[in-house]
Protein backbone atom coordinates (compact mmCIF):
# COMPACT_ATOMS: atom_id res chain seq x y z
CA UNK A 1 0.00 0.00 0.00
CA UNK A 2 2.87 2.37 0.80
CA UNK A 3 4.48 1.62 -2.57
CA UNK A 4 1.25 2.33 -4.46
CA UNK A 5 0.76 5.62 -2.65
CA UNK A 6 4.35 6.63 -3.34
CA UNK A 7 4.02 5.73 -7.00
CA UNK A 8 0.75 7.65 -7.31
CA UNK A 9 2.33 10.68 -5.68
CA UNK A 10 5.30 10.43 -8.09
CA UNK A 11 3.06 10.42 -11.19
CA UNK A 12 0.97 13.25 -9.77
CA UNK A 13 4.10 15.35 -9.31
CA UNK A 14 5.29 14.33 -12.79
CA UNK A 15 2.10 15.59 -14.44
CA UNK A 16 2.39 18.85 -12.49
CA UNK A 17 6.03 19.43 -13.41
CA UNK A 18 5.89 18.18 -17.01
CA UNK A 19 3.80 21.04 -18.51
CA UNK A 20 6.20 23.57 -16.98
CA UNK A 21 9.19 21.88 -18.62
CA UNK A 22 7.50 21.42 -21.99
CA UNK A 23 7.11 25.20 -22.37
CA UNK A 24 10.86 25.71 -22.60
CA UNK A 25 11.95 22.33 -23.96
CA UNK A 26 12.97 21.38 -27.46
CA UNK A 27 13.45 18.06 -29.23
CA UNK A 28 16.23 16.81 -31.48
CA UNK A 29 14.03 17.27 -34.56
CA UNK A 30 12.42 20.65 -33.88
CA UNK A 31 13.15 24.36 -33.85
CA UNK A 32 11.89 27.28 -31.74
CA UNK A 33 10.83 30.87 -32.38
CA UNK A 34 10.86 33.41 -29.56
CA UNK A 35 10.45 37.16 -29.54
CA UNK A 36 8.79 40.27 -28.14
CA UNK A 37 5.74 42.14 -29.45
CA UNK A 38 6.13 45.94 -29.37
CA UNK A 39 4.33 49.00 -30.72
CA UNK A 40 5.83 51.73 -32.91
CA UNK A 41 7.22 53.52 -29.83
CA UNK A 42 9.02 50.41 -28.60
CA UNK A 43 6.68 49.69 -25.68
CA UNK A 44 5.84 46.02 -25.10
CA UNK A 45 2.31 44.84 -25.92
CA UNK A 46 0.80 42.12 -23.68
CA UNK A 47 -2.08 39.87 -24.71
CA UNK A 48 -1.31 40.27 -28.43
CA UNK A 49 -2.36 37.34 -30.63
CA UNK A 50 0.63 35.89 -32.47
CA UNK A 51 0.16 33.35 -35.26
CA UNK A 52 2.71 31.25 -37.10
CA UNK A 53 1.87 29.42 -40.33
CA UNK A 54 3.82 26.88 -42.34
CA UNK A 55 2.98 27.52 -46.04
CA UNK A 56 3.95 24.00 -47.16
CA UNK A 57 1.22 22.36 -45.07
CA UNK A 58 -0.91 25.39 -44.14
CA UNK A 59 -0.59 24.39 -40.46
CA UNK A 60 -1.30 27.35 -38.13
CA UNK A 61 -0.46 27.77 -34.44
CA UNK A 62 -1.42 30.71 -32.24
CA UNK A 63 -0.36 32.04 -28.87
CA UNK A 64 -0.81 35.17 -26.73
CA UNK A 65 2.06 37.39 -25.68
CA UNK A 66 2.84 37.54 -21.96
CA UNK A 67 2.77 40.60 -19.72
CA UNK A 68 6.35 41.33 -20.85
CA UNK A 69 5.29 41.14 -24.51
CA UNK A 70 7.21 37.90 -25.05
CA UNK A 71 5.91 34.97 -27.07
CA UNK A 72 7.28 31.50 -27.81
CA UNK A 73 6.59 28.74 -30.35
CA UNK A 74 8.46 25.53 -29.44
CA UNK A 75 8.48 22.14 -31.21
CA UNK A 76 8.29 23.58 -34.73
CA UNK A 77 9.14 21.44 -37.72
CA UNK A 78 12.14 22.96 -39.56
CA UNK A 79 11.16 24.84 -42.71
CA UNK A 80 9.60 28.07 -43.96
CA UNK A 81 7.17 30.02 -41.75
CA UNK A 82 5.07 33.19 -41.76
CA UNK A 83 4.54 35.07 -38.48
CA UNK A 84 1.85 37.72 -37.85
CA UNK A 85 0.51 39.50 -34.75
CA UNK A 86 -2.44 41.72 -33.94
CA UNK A 87 -3.86 43.58 -30.94
CA UNK A 88 -6.56 46.24 -30.47
CA UNK A 89 -6.72 47.38 -34.11
CA UNK A 90 -2.96 47.12 -34.61
CA UNK A 91 -1.22 44.52 -36.70
CA UNK A 92 2.22 43.65 -37.97
CA UNK A 93 3.50 42.95 -41.44
CA UNK A 94 3.88 39.21 -42.21
CA UNK A 95 7.40 38.09 -41.34
CA UNK A 96 8.82 35.22 -43.40
CA UNK A 97 11.59 33.12 -41.86
CA UNK A 98 13.30 29.78 -42.39
CA UNK A 99 13.99 27.59 -39.35
CA UNK A 100 16.77 25.01 -39.25
CA UNK A 101 16.82 21.93 -37.05
CA UNK A 102 17.95 22.70 -33.49
CA UNK A 103 17.74 26.45 -34.09
CA UNK A 104 16.19 28.85 -31.59
CA UNK A 105 15.56 32.07 -33.51
CA UNK A 106 14.51 35.39 -32.00
CA UNK A 107 12.01 37.43 -34.04
CA UNK A 108 10.70 40.67 -32.53
CA UNK A 109 7.37 41.92 -33.94
CA UNK A 110 6.44 45.60 -34.30
CA UNK A 111 2.74 46.45 -34.40
CA UNK A 112 1.32 49.50 -36.12
CA UNK A 113 -1.43 50.66 -38.47
CA UNK A 114 -0.97 48.73 -41.69
CA UNK A 115 -1.11 51.13 -44.63
CA UNK A 116 0.12 48.98 -47.51
CA UNK A 117 0.40 45.26 -48.15
CA UNK A 118 4.00 44.28 -47.48
CA UNK A 119 6.01 41.40 -46.13
CA UNK A 120 9.28 41.22 -44.21
CA UNK A 121 11.90 38.64 -45.17
CA UNK A 122 14.28 37.59 -42.38
CA UNK A 123 17.51 36.29 -43.83
CA UNK A 124 19.50 33.52 -42.19
CA UNK A 125 21.39 34.68 -39.12
CA UNK A 126 24.34 32.34 -39.71
CA UNK A 127 27.59 33.80 -38.48
CA UNK A 128 25.89 36.00 -35.90
CA UNK A 129 26.14 35.43 -32.16
CA UNK A 130 23.27 33.29 -30.90
CA UNK A 131 22.08 34.62 -27.57
CA UNK A 132 19.03 32.40 -26.95
CA UNK A 133 21.09 29.50 -25.59
CA UNK A 134 24.68 28.33 -25.11
CA UNK A 135 24.73 25.70 -27.85
CA UNK A 136 27.63 25.86 -30.29
CA UNK A 137 25.50 24.76 -33.23
CA UNK A 138 26.30 24.55 -36.94
CA UNK A 139 23.32 24.06 -39.27
CA UNK A 140 23.36 22.61 -42.78
CA UNK A 141 20.30 23.30 -44.94
CA UNK A 142 18.91 21.33 -47.86
CA UNK A 143 20.93 23.27 -50.46
CA UNK A 144 24.17 22.37 -48.68
CA UNK A 145 23.26 18.71 -48.20
CA UNK A 146 22.20 18.24 -51.85
CA UNK A 147 25.20 20.02 -53.38
CA UNK A 148 28.04 18.82 -51.16
CA UNK A 149 29.93 15.78 -52.50
CA UNK A 150 30.19 13.04 -49.89
CA UNK A 151 32.54 10.10 -50.10
CA UNK A 152 30.55 7.00 -51.03
CA UNK A 153 27.29 8.68 -50.06
CA UNK A 154 28.29 8.59 -46.38
CA UNK A 155 26.19 11.28 -44.65
CA UNK A 156 28.66 11.59 -41.77
CA UNK A 157 30.80 13.57 -44.24
CA UNK A 158 28.30 16.45 -43.93
CA UNK A 159 29.94 17.38 -40.61
CA UNK A 160 33.41 17.84 -42.15
CA UNK A 161 33.12 21.65 -42.45
CA UNK A 162 32.06 22.13 -38.81
CA UNK A 163 34.50 24.25 -36.76
CA UNK A 164 36.48 21.96 -34.46
CA UNK A 165 36.08 18.87 -36.67
CA UNK A 166 39.35 17.30 -37.85
CA UNK A 167 39.10 14.87 -40.75
CA UNK A 168 40.89 11.56 -40.22
CA UNK A 169 43.23 10.87 -43.12
CA UNK A 170 44.76 7.72 -41.66
CA UNK A 171 42.09 5.32 -42.86
CA UNK A 172 39.93 3.04 -40.75
CA UNK A 173 36.31 3.38 -39.71
CA UNK A 174 36.59 6.58 -37.70
CA UNK A 175 36.50 9.39 -40.25
CA UNK A 176 36.84 12.45 -37.97
CA UNK A 177 37.30 13.68 -34.42
CA UNK A 178 35.86 16.73 -32.66
CA UNK A 179 38.10 19.07 -30.68
CA UNK A 180 40.47 16.16 -30.06
CA UNK A 181 37.77 13.74 -28.92
CA UNK A 182 37.47 10.53 -30.96
CA UNK A 183 34.75 9.55 -33.41
CA UNK A 184 33.29 7.19 -30.81
CA UNK A 185 32.43 10.29 -28.71
CA UNK A 186 29.95 11.53 -31.33
CA UNK A 187 26.23 10.74 -31.07
CA UNK A 188 24.30 10.45 -34.36
CA UNK A 189 20.51 10.67 -34.51
CA UNK A 190 18.09 10.49 -37.44
CA UNK A 191 14.63 11.99 -36.90
CA UNK A 192 15.41 11.81 -33.20
CA UNK A 193 16.29 8.09 -33.23
CA UNK A 194 19.73 6.88 -32.19
CA UNK A 195 21.66 5.46 -35.19
CA UNK A 196 24.97 4.79 -33.42
CA UNK A 197 26.30 1.32 -34.17
CA UNK A 198 26.55 -0.35 -30.73
CA UNK A 199 29.50 -2.69 -31.32
CA UNK A 200 32.22 -0.09 -31.88
CA UNK A 201 30.14 2.92 -30.73
CA UNK A 202 30.56 4.43 -34.19
CA UNK A 203 28.34 5.27 -37.12
CA UNK A 204 29.71 3.06 -39.88
CA UNK A 205 27.70 -0.03 -40.75
CA UNK A 206 26.57 -2.18 -43.65
CA UNK A 207 28.61 -3.89 -46.35
CA UNK A 208 29.86 -0.54 -47.69
CA UNK A 209 30.99 0.57 -44.20
CA UNK A 210 29.14 3.84 -44.84
CA UNK A 211 26.06 5.50 -43.38
CA UNK A 212 23.89 6.01 -46.44
CA UNK A 213 20.83 8.10 -47.21
CA UNK A 214 22.03 11.50 -48.47
CA UNK A 215 19.01 12.01 -50.74
CA UNK A 216 16.62 11.52 -47.81
CA UNK A 217 18.28 14.18 -45.60
CA UNK A 218 16.52 17.55 -45.49
CA UNK A 219 18.76 19.25 -42.91
CA UNK A 220 21.51 18.45 -40.46
CA UNK A 221 23.00 20.11 -37.40
CA UNK A 222 26.20 19.56 -35.44
CA UNK A 223 26.39 20.61 -31.78
CA UNK A 224 29.89 20.58 -30.30
CA UNK A 225 28.98 21.69 -26.76
CA UNK A 226 25.61 20.16 -25.99
CA UNK A 227 24.43 22.20 -23.01
CA UNK A 228 20.68 21.95 -23.61
CA UNK A 229 18.71 19.14 -21.98
CA UNK A 230 17.67 17.49 -25.26
CA UNK A 231 21.29 16.59 -26.00
CA UNK A 232 23.38 14.12 -24.06
CA UNK A 233 25.39 10.91 -23.72
CA UNK A 234 28.43 11.85 -25.83
CA UNK A 235 31.08 14.45 -25.02
CA UNK A 236 32.42 15.00 -28.54
CA UNK A 237 29.46 16.22 -30.58
CA UNK A 238 25.87 15.48 -31.51
CA UNK A 239 25.01 15.17 -35.20
CA UNK A 240 21.29 15.34 -35.92
CA UNK A 241 19.64 14.60 -39.26
CA UNK A 242 16.00 15.11 -40.23
CA UNK A 243 14.44 13.57 -43.34
CA UNK A 244 12.43 15.13 -46.11
CA UNK A 245 8.64 14.89 -45.96
CA UNK A 246 5.53 15.37 -48.01
CA UNK A 247 3.86 18.75 -48.50
CA UNK A 248 0.81 20.20 -50.24
CA UNK A 249 2.73 20.20 -53.52
CA UNK A 250 4.13 17.24 -55.47
CA UNK A 251 7.91 17.23 -55.56
CA UNK A 252 10.75 14.81 -56.19
CA UNK A 253 14.14 14.31 -57.79
CA UNK A 254 16.42 11.89 -59.60
CA UNK A 255 20.13 11.65 -58.79
CA UNK A 256 22.92 9.82 -60.61
CA UNK A 257 26.60 9.92 -59.63
CA UNK A 258 28.79 7.78 -61.87
CA UNK A 259 32.54 7.26 -61.68
CA UNK A 260 33.94 4.53 -63.96
CA UNK A 261 37.29 3.27 -65.17
CA UNK A 262 36.92 5.15 -68.48
CA UNK A 263 37.03 8.41 -66.47
CA UNK A 264 40.22 7.60 -64.53
CA UNK A 265 43.88 6.97 -65.33
CA UNK A 266 45.59 3.65 -64.76
CA UNK A 267 47.39 3.00 -61.49
CA UNK A 268 51.11 3.90 -61.40
CA UNK A 269 52.20 0.44 -60.33
CA UNK A 270 49.97 -1.19 -62.96
CA UNK A 271 51.61 0.91 -65.64
CA UNK A 272 55.05 -0.02 -64.29
CA UNK A 273 54.26 -3.71 -64.73
CA UNK A 274 52.38 -3.19 -68.03
CA UNK A 275 49.15 -4.30 -66.40
CA UNK A 276 46.08 -2.95 -68.22
CA UNK A 277 43.62 -0.74 -66.46
CA UNK A 278 41.18 -2.78 -64.38
CA UNK A 279 37.42 -2.38 -64.28
CA UNK A 280 36.39 0.11 -61.59
CA UNK A 281 32.81 1.39 -61.35
CA UNK A 282 31.15 3.42 -58.59
CA UNK A 283 27.48 4.01 -59.36
CA UNK A 284 25.47 5.95 -56.79
CA UNK A 285 21.83 6.76 -57.63
CA UNK A 286 18.61 7.89 -55.93
CA UNK A 287 15.05 8.93 -56.61
CA UNK A 288 12.32 10.44 -54.46
CA UNK A 289 8.72 11.63 -54.74
CA UNK A 290 6.37 13.29 -52.25
CA UNK A 291 3.06 15.11 -52.18
CA UNK A 292 -0.41 15.40 -50.69
CA UNK A 293 -2.89 12.58 -50.04
CA UNK A 294 -5.43 14.81 -48.31
CA UNK A 295 -4.51 18.49 -48.62
CA UNK A 296 -3.57 20.11 -45.28
CA UNK A 297 -4.13 16.77 -43.53
CA UNK A 298 -2.11 13.87 -44.92
CA UNK A 299 0.94 13.64 -47.17
CA UNK A 300 3.52 11.08 -48.25
CA UNK A 301 7.21 10.91 -49.15
CA UNK A 302 9.16 8.03 -50.72
CA UNK A 303 12.90 7.79 -51.33
CA UNK A 304 15.01 5.01 -52.81
CA UNK A 305 18.80 4.91 -53.03
CA UNK A 306 21.31 2.46 -54.40
CA UNK A 307 25.08 2.03 -54.34
CA UNK A 308 26.94 -0.33 -56.68
CA UNK A 309 30.70 -0.82 -56.51
CA UNK A 310 33.06 -2.82 -58.75
CA UNK A 311 36.61 -2.33 -57.52
CA UNK A 312 39.79 -3.88 -58.98
CA UNK A 313 42.58 -5.26 -56.80
CA UNK A 314 46.27 -5.85 -57.53
CA UNK A 315 48.21 -8.59 -55.79
CA UNK A 316 51.19 -10.87 -56.36
CA UNK A 317 50.29 -14.46 -57.26
CA UNK A 318 52.99 -17.15 -57.12
CA UNK A 319 52.68 -19.79 -59.85
CA UNK A 320 54.64 -23.06 -59.62
CA UNK A 321 57.42 -23.48 -62.14
CA UNK A 322 57.50 -26.42 -64.59
CA UNK A 323 60.31 -28.00 -62.54
CA UNK A 324 58.16 -27.90 -59.37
Amino acid sequence: MTFNRTRSLFFALLFIILPIRVVVAQTLTSATVVGTVRDSSGAVIPDATVRIRQPETDAVSATVSESTGQYRFPFLKPGDYEITAESAGLSTLPVHIHLLVGQEQSIDLKLGVEAVQQTVEVESASGLLQTENGNNLTDYNLHYVENTPVNGGDITNVAFSTPGVRVNVGGGNNNFNVNGLPFSSVLFTYNGADIVEPYSNGNKSGSSNNTLGQNDVAEASVITNAYSAQYGRMAGAQVNYISKSGTNRFHGNLVENYNGDILNANDYFSNATHTPRGRAVANQYAGSVGGPILKNKLSFFFNYEGLRYALPTNQVVSLPSPAL
